[in-house]
């Protein structure tokens, strides 16, 4: 009793002491319920850490199965490097056969075999490269080794039969027609097996021999002897935009197009460069009294000068219209393309053939041609540069 007159009437928060003694269940009586079981407190789940200024990306989804990494485009390599090489040695071997064999007169076979040689061995490394070398395995490879041998290959095909064959009367008339053809066949050839501008650009130049043949063919009797300047740049005019219109059709159409309109630009600037010099010859021979002197006539040195016959003016103004004409087309296909050779050969055709044409011309005051070009080109030039900006305005209105 005294016990139990000790002991508190409820226990300490921090449970029984160690000196108190729990009774056994045994000892417990059998009207009294079980004791409450011990409840032990949930451990509350820490809050989420607080939203910060960096988002977490969500992971990228996996790739589907099989699917490989973008790898960087293959490039062709030492086999470029080599083929380039070689083929330019083959190339020097034909040249300087071509060039010896008949220098003599008759044909020199020493000469003429090195030259068949190295013609052979550019075309069969670019036939057993198209039939051998499979595209899976090595495109870009098969490519240059089909490409560069066989364009050059054709090329040295078409010297050796010139060289061989030009003492030939049965193929004066035809030699032309031959010789193009055989280049524009071949080419056609190699395209179809490589599909490359190089050989778009053969076959071009072949094509443009034929025409050129045929054109002197069918026109080379129109007109006088005066007329041959403007007589060739119309020839030359039509080659350029046929030979435009038909290499558009294939997927190489820039490179293709931009070649040709180098040939154009070259072509007008040295048909104007003609003109030029014709006069200055023509000048300076009637300035020593040699000019329109007929049968048994001598020369005077005491003669006073005369003018000179050749007349350009209208010959100039043409070829000034059809550098216009094929300026403009260029720049739209520059525009078309984003191709640079169009925009090399539109700025070059007027900075090469109208200054020739001041001195065609014999103009009194080109002080007023260059205002006049500077002129325009500045308003070209600025409403280009008002038309990209409303351009980049609309764009950024856009979004």
């Amino acid at each position: 009793m005294d016990d139990q007159a000790s002991t508190p009437d409820r226990a300490p928060a921090d449970g029984p002491t160690p000196d108190d003694t729990r009774p056994l269940a045994s000892d417990r009586p059998a009207d009294l319920p079980p004791p409450p079981a011990t409840q032990t407190a949930a451990t509350p789940a820490p809050p989420p850490p607080p939203r910060t200024g960096t988002t977490l990306m969500e992971p990228p989804p996996p790739s589907a199965p099989g699917t490989a990494p973008a790898e960087p485009a293959p490039r062709p390599g030492t086999v470029a490097a080599m083929t380039a090489a070689g083929v330019g040695l083959l190339g020097a071997a034909i040249v300087i056969s071509t060039i010896r064999t008949r220098m003599d007169g008759d044909l020199d076979w020493s000469n003429y075999t090195v030259g068949l040689g190295a013609t052979a061995v550019l075309v069969l490394v670019a036939v057993v490269a198209a039939m051998l070398v499979r595209r899976r395995d090595n495109a870009l490879g098969r490519e240059e080794l089909v490409t560069w041998p066989g364009t050059v290959g054709i090329l040295g095909v078409a010297l050796m039969f010139s060289v061989g064959l030009e003492d030939q009367d049965w193929l004066e008339d035809v030699f032309g027609y031959v010789v193009g053809g055989i280049i524009a066949g071949l080419a056609i050839v190699g395209y179809l097996a490589a599909r490359r501008a190089a050989f778009v650009v053969l076959a071009l130049f072949g094509i443009g021999i034929v025409y050129a043949n045929a054109f002197e063919d069918l026109f080379g009797d129109v007109g006088d002897e005066n007329d041959v300047a403007i007589v060739a740049a119309i020839a030359l005019a039509v080659f350029v935009v046929g030979a435009t219109v038909l290499g558009w059709l294939l997927p190489t159409r820039a490179t293709s197009g931009a070649a040709v309109a180098a040939v154009g630009v070259v072509g007008f600037g040295l048909i104007m460069a003609g003109m030029l010099l014709a006069q200055m010859f023509s000048s300076m021979f009637s300035s020593f009294g040699l000019m329109d002197m007929g049968p048994g006539e001598e020369s005077d040195p005491f003669a006073a000068p005369e003018s000179p016959d050749l007349d350009f003016d209208n010959d100039v103004w043409v070829i000034l219209g059809l550098a216009l004409l094929l300026t403009v087309m260029w720049a739209l296909a520059a525009a078309r393309t984003g191709h640079s050779g169009f925009t090399i050969s539109a700025i070059a055709m007027p900075s090469v053939v109208v200054p020739l044409a001041t001195f065609v011309l014999a103009v009194e005051h080109p002080t007023w041609w260059g205002v006049a070009v500077a002129a325009v080109g500045a308003v070209l030039l600025a409403g280009g540069g008002m038309l990209g900006r409303l351009r980049a305005r609309s764009a950024r209105s856009a979004y």
